[in-house]
């Protein structure tokens, strides 16, 4: 029962995952075309070899099995192997909480989980994350202000992430128990998926200044190309002049996407709750009741 109910929720974040992908956002990469930065492929692979970490992850939270950060590591470690470039690493650091307190009756219980899961996230979980940057080898994850995030050992993962969600949104998102997702998630109830995508896409963007564009190119970019989702929003006719600024001057909203990927998952998390965890908590009551 446990390798089922696991095996259901990586499949839904791997292929929430592949989902946000489908859809033509501005700036990022899509099945209608690749970035500089970018192969759609390399999204789609790199969510496909995550499905079975996800549902590794689910099956360690059952156990209270801890680090939960490796899976990160020997995810891109496989990735490599394949000859793949890991190409989801926003989306999955939100998602390794999620997967690891999944065993829960409610979209909001998952949450709550993993909100207590953020928090005490430690050493062990900082080496395998600066291992995996390492892997990675991007140049834009070095040194900040204070802190290179490739020489985080021996700090809690936890206080990293604190330090990081300050220019990090992707981060920020999630220490923030997933607020600027579930506001994707409302939209894709909504609107439908493809108005849904792209409205939630538009309103966290407008709302919150991309990491990625921020930590490649600053603060002042990040929040011109903030500002200009803004007009969007005010303008829709704007959204495909928008789209050809960001891919002409190499702008890649790419934390938006992760978030926006990760309002997909709750969405779907949500209904998959609905119908199911009942037929599940009977059978996992002492998973469901214990919040690692």
């Amino acid at each position: 029962m446990l390798d089922e109910f696991c095996n259901s929720i990586s499949y839904i974040l791997s292929y929430s995952t592949v989902l946000e992908s489908m859809y033509n956002k501005p700036g990022n990469a899509s099945r209608y075309r690749d970035i500089k930065s970018v192969r759609f492929e390399d999204l789609i692979l790199s969510a496909l070899i995550m499905k079975d970490y996800y549902k590794d992850l689910c099956i360690k939270g059952y156990n209270k099995r801890r680090p939960i950060f490796d899976s990160l590591y020997y995810a891109v470690l496989k990735s490599k192997e394949m000859g793949i470039n890991f190409s989801i690493l926003g989306t999955a650091l939100q998602l390794i909480p999620l997967s690891f307190s999944s065993l829960a009756r409610s979209l909001e219980d998952v949450i709550k989980k993993a909100s207590i899961t953020i928090r005490t996230l430690d050493e062990r979980d900082s080496l395998y994350f600066s291992k995996t940057l390492s892997l990675l080898n991007l140049s834009y994850l070095g040194f900040n202000e204070q802190m290179d995030y490739r020489e985080m050992i021996g700090k809690p993962l936890y206080e990293v992430l604190v330090y990081s969600s300050r220019i990090d949104s992707s981060v920020k998102n999630m220490l923030e128990d997933y607020k600027y997702s579930l506001k994707v998630s409302d939209y894709i109830e909504k609107l439908g998926v493809k108005e849904g995508v792209i409205k939630g896409f538009l309103e966290v963007l407008c709302e919150l200044p991309d990491g990625l564009v921020y930590r490649k190119h600053g603060g002042r970019v990040a929040l011109e190309v903030s500002n200009y989702a803004c007009e969007v929003i005010k303008n829709p006719s704007l959204l495909e002049e928008f789209d050809k600024y960001l891919i002409q001057n190499n702008l890649n909203p790419g934390s938006t996407a992760d978030i926006v990927a990760v309002g997909i998952v709750l969405n779907k998390l949500r209904d998959w709750y609905d119908k199911n965890s009942l037929n599940y908590s009977r059978a996992l009551q002492r998973g469901c009741d214990r919040i690692p």
